[in-house]
C-alpha cells in the first residue's frame, strides 16, 4: 500500500513539474539563441525589421541626435499603436547614458523582442501591452557605447566610453533642484547642455510619461530620489545622508517592486563591499549626484523614474547576456505594470470639456502631477486612502474626494474630477502693474504708508461710514500713549454671538515692518465694501465669522521707523526698546525680555484671554515666509526642528496662506540672505531660528487660539508705490486664512438640564492640547480631515467621548450633553464599584499601605502574592506581585513592574499604585476577559515605597494641596542618580537602598516599569529606543483625561531624565514616568478625581502586554539556543532569551517590524513581523548553525571534464548528513525509465565525481543513485542540461545506514532484547535443575552403620548442653557467648 501512495505522489509531482516546464518554453525567447551585443548598426536594422514585422504594435522614432551624429532611437510597443491612446499610462525604460554600462542596453532590447514575440501568446504579455504605451530607448549614449571595450568591468583611462563624444557625464548634465542658478525658463533648462540631455529632456516634457527607469551597471541595486542635497547642507561630504522626496513610499515600493524580482539585487551584497538592505537605497544616501536623470524626471514633469544598476561588472562578455536576462526579465515586466498602481482620471469643466495642465493634489505629499492635453492624469499611490483634489488656473477647486486605494494592484482606482471656472474678478488682471486706482474698489489714496494719525483717522472714518458692520475699540496704550485700536468687522458687532468663532489679525509688531499694517487697512476697506456691494463671499464670512484687526501693535516703533528700510532695526522695539515678539511668556521659562511685560504685551494678552479667538496670525516683514509653532526647543538650538501637538494643522493652515499667495509658495529666498530657503513657503519656527517668548507660542499655550507669524515680504518698509502688488500678491491669501476658522468640530456643551458650560475641556485623543468652552458652552477645535475621538469634561461632570468624522471641507458640528458627576455611579461603570478607589480617600502611611497589598493576597490568593522579607530586595522594597496562578513558572510571562515615584514628594503615584492593584484584581476574578488575560500573559508587580522618606512627606500632609512640595533630604531619585554617576557621594551613607534597588532590577528584568510620578502631566521615557517608548507613552496621554484643576509649572527635571536614561543603558531596564496631575500632592479628596483622569491611561499602557511576539529559539534539532538575541532594526534594544527554555517576549506597538535574531555559531535570520493591536503572536524561529553546510576542509575546484561534443557531464558532490565529503561512494546512471545502467563513476576523497552521458541525453532526465558502506543509497531525478555540456552541482546527502543484519535498528534491538532475555532465563532454569539434582544424590554419599556400632557421636569429656533451633528463645542473663555452642550439619561441609 506504502510502495502504491509514494508511487501516485510521484506522478502526481512529475506531472506538475511537466506542466510548469511546458509554460515555461511556451515563452519565444528565440532572440537568445546567439549570445552577442547588438551594435549601433545592427540595432537600426534589428528595429527597423521588428517596425515592419508588427506594424500595429510597434514603431521605431528618435528624439535627436548624438554628439557624432547616431540617432537615439526609440521603440514604442502598445497594441494599435499608429494611433494615439490617451487613456493608457506612458512608460519608458532609458538604458546606457554611461556608454560602458552595457547590461541595460541589451536587456532593454531583449524586452523588446520579448513583448513582440509573446503579444497574443502570453496573456500577462499581451495585457501590458494593450494597456500601456511603452517606449524603450536601448542607449542614450550611443558614441560612448561605440567606444567601449567589452569584457572591462571598469571604465577606460579618462572615462571613455562612459561619458559622451564631448566626454561630459550625461547623468550630471542635467537641471538640478538645488542649483543655486536653478530656474524654470528654456534658458537654464536647455542652454549649454549635451544634444543627448537637451533630447531627453525636450521628450520628457513634452511626452508627459508616468513611470521609467534608467538602467545602469557597476552595482546591483534600486536606486530611488533624491540624488542630491541641498548645497550648504552637505558639509562637504559626498555621501551618506538620506535626501527624501514628497512621494518617498511610492519610490520605496518601486525600488522594492524591482528589487524583490531580482534574486542578486535583493541580497543586496553581491557587489563588495556594497551591501544595500533588501537590494534599495536613497540615493543621497548612497553617494551624491548632482544633475542626475532621476531627479530631473520627477521634478520637472509626472515621471516617476528610479535607477537600476544591474551588474557589477560594466560591460561583461557576452556569453554572460542570457543569465543577465533571466535575472531581470520578471523584474522588467513587474515594473511596467506598476504604472497601473494608485489613482487615474480625467479632469473636465463643467461643459464637459478636458482641461489640461490642471495639478492633482494629494493631502500630506506635496508634489502635484498635471493633467495631459487630454485632461488625463495619473497618480501613482501605494495601498491606503488619500484626500485628492484639483487645482486649475482659471477655475475654483472642488472639494477633496476621499479615494481608498487597494492592496495587490492590477489596476488603477478610477477617480475623474470636475472643476468650476471662477466668477470674473473685480480685478483687472492686466491692471497689476499699470495702474494703481481701482484695485478691488480701493482708490489711489489707500495705497500710501499711514503714520499714526493717518491711521486713527482712517480707522474711524471707516467705522463711521460702515457702523453696522465695523466697531472700533482701543484695547490698551503703547508706552508713549498711543491707543492700540483694533477695529472688528462682522455683522452685529461688539458681543460674541454663541457659535461664532472669533478671529484676529496682528500687525506692526515690529515697528519698521510696515507691510502687514498697511495689508490690514486695506483688508478692512475691502471687506467693509464688498459685503456692501454684496459680494457672496465676503457676506457670509462677515455674517459667520467675528473678525478683529489690529493693524498696528508698536505705533510707537513705527513712528521712529523709516520709510525705505530694507532690512535695518529701526524702529523695531517698542519705546523702551524692547522686541514684543521676545516679550510673552515662554514655556521653558523667563529670559530678560520677557521677565516683565510691556505695556503692548500685556494689553495683547488681556485682549486674547477676553475672547475666545479660534484662529489668528501675526504679520512681520523681512522674509517671505508662513512660520508656525513652535518658535523654541528645550535646547534653545536654530535649525532644531520642536514642533506642537498640533503640527499637523499648523503646517496645514500655513500652506493655506503660502499656496494662495502669489509668491511665497515659490520658497525663494532674500536677496541678502541666499542660503535661507524655505520648500513650498512654510517652515517650523525653531528650525529657522529659535526665539524665547513669542506671541504665536504665547497664543497657543495660553489660549484656545492657533496662531501662525506671516513673513510678507523681503522689504520690511517698502515705498508706497509697491503696496499694491503686495496687495493683490496677500489678498487671497488673507481671505482663505481667514476661512479656515470654519473647519474642524464645533459645536456646544450642555449640561444635563440644558445650560451651556462654561470652561468645559475639549480634548482629542492623540493630540495633547486641549480647547475649552466659551461662556455659553460653544467651542471650536481646528482639525484636519480624519477620523477623531473627542472628549468633553468638566469638573463635577462626568465625561463623555464621541467619534466623529471631520470632512474633507468644511467643519463639523458635535454637541455633548454632560451628567452630573457621581462617583457611585462612575465606580460601577468603570471601576467594578471599588468605592475605596472614589471615596474617602487618603495618603496611607508605609505600613497602612502593606497592609492593604496584604489584603489583596489574602482576598485574591490564586492571583496574588505579598512579598515581604523573602530576600534581601523584598526585605527592603516590599511588593505585591499579581499574575495568573500564582507561584507557577513565568519565564514566559512579562514582567511589568509598577512603581510609586522615585521621589517621596510625589506621593499621588502610591494611591494610584493601590488603586490598581485593587482594580485588576477584581477584574479578573469577576472574569474580565481583557484582565485575565493580561494577567495570563503578565507578572504585575507593585512596588509602593521606593523612596525612604515617604514617611515622613506623609507626615506632613495638613490637608491642604502640596503643590510644590520640596523634601529637606536628599530623595531617591537624586541619590540613586549619584550613586550609578559617582558624583556628589554622601559619604554618610551607605547607600543599601539604592543598592538593593539595583539588584531588584538586575534580579527581575522587568520587560518595563511604569513610574507614577506627580507634579506634571508629561511623560518621559528613555532616549534609547526612543520610537519605541515614545509610543508607549502616545498610549498613555492618548487614554487619560487632562485635567485643569492645577496649573501645570516647568520642573526641573534634568536629574529625572537622565536617569531614565542611565537605567536604560546599564540596567537595560526601561522605565516610562507618567505624570498623573500637575500638583505633587492635592488635597486627599482629590485622589479620586485623578484616578478617573489616569485609569484608561494606565489601563491602555500595562495592556500593551496584549500586542507583541512570543516564542521560543531552537535549532535544528529543536533544542533550545540560550544565547540567542532578537533585535529590532528600528530600535536600539535587544532582547534576549531565557537561559531556561530559550523562550523570548517582546512587547511591540502595532506596526511591522525587520527583526534580527542572532546566535554565537548561528546564521543569522532576519524575519519581519506584522504585529497586530491588542494580538500577541506566537512565533517560533528556528536557527541554523554556520556549519550546518560547510564541507570539512574548505571549499573544493570542480573536476576539470575535456571539451567533447558528444559527450555531455554531470558533477557533483557525494557527503554525509553532517556534510563530510564521502569518498569512494558508487554512482550509477540509469535511464528514467527503468533499464541498464548507463553510467558508472565513484567518488574521490574530497567526495566530488563526474558522470559522462552520450550527447543524446542533452534536456532529457534520468535517474542517478550514490550507494556508500554504512549509508542508504539515494536516488535522484535529474534533467539533464538542455544548452550546455555540464550539469553541475548535484549534491548527495546520505543518511546514515541503521540497518543491523539487514534489519532496522529498533527491530534488532528488541529481538535482541528477546534473545536475551530468553538466554538468562534458559540458563536459571538449567541452574535450578542442576541444584536440585545435586540435593536429591545427598544420601548415597553416607553408608549405613552396622548396628552393633554404637558409639557416641561426642566424646565424654565434651560439656554438653541443650541446644535449641528455635530463634525466639532468648539467651538468659547467665548465658555467655562461651556457652552458646554452634553447629554444623554435615551438608555444610
Amino acid at each position: 500500500m506504502y510502495r502504491w501512495i509514494r508511487m501516485l505522489i510521484l506522478l502526481f509531482s512529475l506531472t506538475i513539474a511537466k506542466a510548469q516546464v511546458s509554460a515555461v518554453t511556451n515563452e519565444d525567447e528565440s532572440f537568445l539563441k546567439t549570445s552577442n551585443y547588438t551594435k549601433y548598426d545592427q540595432l537600426g536594422i534589428l528595429f527597423d525589421k521588428l517596425e515592419s514585422t508588427y506594424p500595429d504594435l510597434a514603431k521605431l522614432y528618435s528624439i535627436g541626435n548624438s554628439v557624432e551624429g547616431r540617432k537615439l532611437l526609440v521603440l514604442q510597443i502598445t497594441q494599435d499603436v499608429q494611433n494615439e491612446h490617451p487613456e493608457r499610462p506612458a512608460f519608458k525604460y532609458v538604458a546606457n547614458m554611461h556608454g560602458d554600462e552595457s547590461i541595460g542596453r541589451q536587456i532593454v532590447i531583449y524586452l523588446a523582442q520579448y513583448l513582440l514575440l509573446n503579444y497574443g501568446k502570453n496573456e500577462r504579455v499581451t495585457k501590458l501591452v494593450n494597456s500601456t504605451d511603452i517606449h524603450l530607448m536601448p542607449s542614450l549614449n550611443p558614441d560612448g557605447f561605440e567606444a567601449s571595450e567589452e569584457g572591462n568591468c571598469e571604465s577606460l583611462r579618462g572615462y571613455v566610453g562612459r561619458s559622451n563624444a564631448n566626454g561630459v557625464d550625461l547623468n550630471r548634465d542635467f537641471p538640478d533642484q538645488f542649483d543655486k542658478n536653478h530656474a524654470n525658463d528654456d534658458e537654464y533648462l536647455y542652454s549649454g547642455r549635451q544634444p543627448e540631455t537637451v533630447a531627453l529632456i525636450r521628450w520628457v516634457l513634452n511626452k508627459q510619461f508616468v513611470l521609467s527607469a534608467n538602467l545602469h551597471g557597476g552595482a546591483i541595486v534600486a536606486s530611488y530620489p533624491y540624488d542630491d542635497v541641498g548645497h550648504g547642507k552637505n558639509n562637504g561630504k559626498d555621501c551618506c545622508e538620506e535626501s527624501r522626496s514628497p512621494d518617498d513610499a511610492v519610490f520605496r515600493h518601486l525600488a522594492n517592486s524591482y528589487a524583490s524580482r531580482n534574486a542578486d539585487m535583493r541580497a543586496g551584497d553581491r557587489c563588495k563591499p556594497e551591501n544595500f538592505t533588501n537590494g534599495i537605497t536613497n540615493g543621497a544616501n548612497w553617494y551624491f549626484v548632482q544633475g542626475g536623470m532621476q531627479d530631473f524626471n520627477y521634478i520637472h514633469s509626472n515621471c516617476f523614474e528610479v535607477t537600476f544598476e544591474l551588474s557589477c561588472c560594466k560591460y561583461p562578455r557576452a556569453e554572460e547576456l542570457p543569465s543577465y536576462w533571466h535575472m531581470n526579465k520578471e523584474a522588467m515586466v513587474a515594473f511596467v505594470e506598476q504604472a497601473h498602481i494608485g489613482i487615474s482620471g480625467v479632469v473636465l469643466d463643467e461643459d464637459g470639456a478636458p482641461v489640461k495642465d490642471a495639478h492633482i493634489l494629494v493631502d500630506g505629499i506635496k508634489h502635484p502631477v498635471s493633467t495631459t492635453q487630454h485632461g488625463r492624469y495619473w497618480r501613482l499611490l501605494t495601498p491606503g486612502q488619500y484626500n485628492v483634489t484639483v487645482k486649475a488656473s482659471g477655475f475654483v477647486s472642488p472639494p477633496p474626494t476621499t479615494v481608498t486605494v487597494p492592496e495587490n494592484q492590477t489596476a488603477a482606482v478610477p477617480l475623474n474630477l470636475t472643476v468650476h471656472r471662477r466668477p470674473r474678478s473685480i480685478v483687472d488682471v492686466h491692471s497689476r502693474t499699470t495702474r494703481r486706482h481701482n484695485i478691488d474698489g480701493l482708490s489711489a489714496e489707500d495705497f500710501v504708508h499711514h503714520n499714526y494719525e493717518k491711521m486713527e483717522s482712517y480707522l474711524k472714518d471707516l467705522n463711521a461710514m460702515y457702523s453696522n458692520i465695523t466697531k472700533l475699540t482701543s484695547i490698551g496704550k503703547s508706552v508713549q500713549g498711543r491707543e492700540l485700536y483694533v477695529l472688528e468687522v462682522t455683522r452685529d458687532p461688539g458681543v460674541h454671538i454663541p457659535g461664532k468663532p472669533e478671529f484676529k489679525y496682528v500687525a506692526n509688531m515690529h515697528g519698521n515692518e510696515a507691510v502687514g499694517r498697511e495689508l490690514l487697512l486695506l483688508l478692512a476697506k475691502y471687506l467693509c465694501q464688498q459685503y456692501v456691494a454684496g459680494d457672496e463671499r465676503i457676506q457670509n464670512m462677515l455674517n459667520n465669522t467675528r473678525i478683529h484687526l489690529l493693524p498696528s501693535m508698536n505705533p510707537d516703533g513705527y513712528e521712529t521707523a523709516r520709510p525705505g528700510d530694507f532690512d535695518g532695526l529701526k524702529g523695531r522695539t517698542n519705546a523702551h526698546d524692547v522686541d514684543l515678539n521676545r516679550n510673552f511668556p515662554d514655556q521653558f521659562g523667563s529670559t530678560e525680555e520677557n521677565e516683565v511685560q510691556e505695556p503692548e504685551t500685556s494689553a495683547v494678552m488681556k485682549w486674547s484671554q477676553s475672547i475666545p479667538f479660534v484662529l489668528s496670525a501675526n504679520l512681520h516683514g523681512g522674509a517671505l515666509v508662513a512660520n508656525y509653532p513652535y518658535d523654541d526647543n528645550p535646547s534653545m538650538r536654530s535649525g532644531k526642528e520642536f514642533l506642537s501637538p498640533d503640527n499637523p494643522v499648523f503646517v496645514h493652515l500655513a500652506h493655506v496662506y503660502s499656496d494662495a499667495h502669489l509668491k511665497m509658495h515659490l520658497g525663494k529666498p532674500c536677496k541678502n540672505y541666499s542660503r535661507e530657503m524655505f520648500p513650498d513657503g512654510t517652515t517650523n519656527g525653531a528650525k529657522w531660528y529659535v526665539l524665547a517668548g513669542g506671541m504665536q507660542d504665547w497664543n497657543y499655550l495660553h489660549t484656545d487660539d492657533m496662531e501662525l507669524t506671516l513673513e510678507l515680504g523681503c522689504y520690511k518698509f517698502p515705498p508706497a508705490a509697491d503696496l499694491p502688488t503686495y496687495w493683490q500678491d496677500n489678498r487671497e491669501a488673507l481671505l482663505q486664512y481667514i476661512e479656515q476658522v470654519h473647519t474642524g468640530v464645533h459645536g456646544f456643551v450642555y449640561s444635563h438640564i440644558g445650560h451651556g458650560l462654561s470652561n468645559a475641556t475639549i480634548t482629542v485623543s492623540g493630540i495633547k492640547h486641549a480647547v475649552h468652552t466659551a461662556r455659553a458652552g460653544d467651542y471650536w477645535r481646528l482639525l484636519r480631515p480624519g477620523v477623531y475621538n473627542v472628549t468633553a469634561s468638566r469638573q463635577g461632570y462626568e465625561s463623555v467621548t464621541e467619534e466623529v468624522t471631520v470632512p474633507p471641507a468644511g467643519a463639523v458640528s458635535l454637541n455633548f450633553t454632560l451628567m452630573a458627576d457621581d462617583s457611585q455611579h462612575w465606580s460601577s461603570a468603570y471601576d467594578f464599584r471599588i468605592l475605596d478607589n472614589v471615596l474617602n480617600t487618603m495618603y496611607h502611611t508605609p505600613l497602612q499601605m502593606y497592609a492593604a497589598l496584604s489584603e489583596l493576597e489574602n482576598k485574591y490568593p490564586s492571583i496574588a502574592e505579598f512579598r515581604a522579607g523573602d530576600s534581601l530586595v523584598t526585605s527592603k522594597f516590599h511588593q505585591l506581585k499579581m499574575t495568573s496562578n500564582v507561584g507557577s513558572p513565568e519565564e514566559t510571562k512579562f514582567h511589568i513592574a509598577i512603581m510609586s515615584s522615585l521621589y517621596a514628594t510625589q506621593p499621588l503615584g502610591r494611591e494610584m499604585l493601590l488603586n490598581f492593584a485593587r482594580h485588576i484584581a477584581t477584574a479578573y476574578t469577576i472574569g474580565e476577559p481583557k484582565h485575565q488575560r493580561l494577567l495570563n500573559n503578565t507578572v504585575l508587580h507593585f512596588i509602593p515605597n521606593i523612596d525612604p522618606l515617604n514617611s515622613k512627606i506623609i507626615k506632613q500632609y495638613d490637608g491642604t494641596d502640596k503643590c510644590d512640595l520640596t523634601a529637606l533630604e536628599e530623595e531617591f531619585g537624586d541619590s540613586l542618580y549619584n550613586y550609578l554617576t559617582k558624583t556628589n557621594m554622601n559619604p554618610l551613607s551607605n547607600y543599601t537602598s539604592e543598592t538593593a534597588f539595583i539588584e531588584m532590577l538586575k534580579s527581575e528584568k522587568y520587560d518595563l516599569i511604569l513610574e507614577l510620578s506627580s507634579g506634571t502631566e508629561d511623560v518621559s521615557y528613555p532616549e534609547a529606543s526612543k520610537e519605541l517608548y515614545e509610543k508607549y507613552a502616545r498610549t498613555y496621554q492618548d487614554h487619560r483625561n487632562p485635567s485643569d484643576k492645577y496649573e501645570c509649572r516647568p520642573l526641573d527635571s534634568s536629574v529625572h531624565g537622565q536617569l531614565v536614561d542611565l537605567l536604560c543603558e546599564r540596567l537595560d531596564v526601561p522605565v516610562v514616568s507618567v505624570g498623573l496631575s500637575c500638583c505633587r500632592m492635592p488635597v486627599a479628596d482629590q485622589i479620586g478625581w485623578v484616578w478617573r483622569d489616569n485609569l484608561g491611561g494606565i489601563m491602555k499602557f500595562v495592556e500593551q502586554a496584549n500586542t507583541g511576539v512570543v516564542g521560543y529559539v531552537k535549532n535544528e534539532m529543536g533544542k533550545p539556543v540560550r544565547d540567542a538575541t532578537i533585535a529590532i532594526t528600528s530600535f536600539s534594544k535587544q532582547y534576549r532569551v531565557t537561559s531556561n527554555m530559550a523562550h523570548y517576549h517582546v512587547m511591540l506597538p502595532a506596526g511591522v517590524y525587520k527583526v534580527i535574531v542572532r546566535a554565537h555559531n548561528y546564521k543569522d535570520r532576519i524575519l519581519t513581523w506584522n504585529v497586530l493591536d491588542s494580538k500577541l503572536k506566537q512565533i517560533d524561529i528556528i536557527l541554523q548553525r554556520t556549519n550546518a553546510e560547510r564541507i570539512s576542509g574548505g571549499q573544493f575546484e570542480d573536476i576539470q571534464v575535456p571539451e567533447d561534443p558528444n559527450v555531455v557531464y554531470t558533477m557533483g558532490l557525494v557527503l554525509s548528513r553532517s556534510s563530510e565529503p564521502l569518498g569512494g561512494a558508487e554512482l550509477a546512471v540509469r535511464g528514467a525509465r527503468a533499464g541498464g545502467v548507463l553510467a558508472r563513476n565513484t567518488s574521490d576523497a574530497h567526495g566530488r565525481f563526474v558522470l559522462a552521458l552520450p550527447a543524446g541525453y542533452k534536456g532529457k532526465q534520468v535517474a542517478i543513485s550514490a550507494a556508500s558502506d554504512g549509508y542508504v543509497t539515494k536516488q535522484m531525478d535529474v534533467l539533464i542540461n538542455s544548452v550546455d555540456n555540464l550539469t553541475p552541482n548535484l549534491i548527495f546527502k546520505l543518511d546514515s545506514d541503521d540497518n543491523v543484519l539487514g534489519m532496522p535498528r529498533l527491530v534488532f534491538v528488541m529481538l535482541s532484547g528477546v534473545v536475551g532475555v530468553s538466554l538468562v532465563v534458559l540458563g536459571a532454569w538449567c541452574f535450578s535443575c542442576r541444584e536440585r539434582a545435586r540435593h536429591s544424590r545427598r544420601d548415597y554419599l553416607f553408608t549405613q552403620l552396622p548396628g552393633d556400632d554404637k558409639r557416641p557421636l561426642c566424646e565424654p569429656d565434651l560439656i554438653r548442653k541443650p541446644f535449641y533451633d528455635e530463634e525466639d528463645i532468648p539467651l538468659t542473663e547467665t548465658d555467655s557467648e562461651e556457652d552458646v555452642v554452634l553447629l554444623q550439619t554435615g551438608r555444610e561441609q
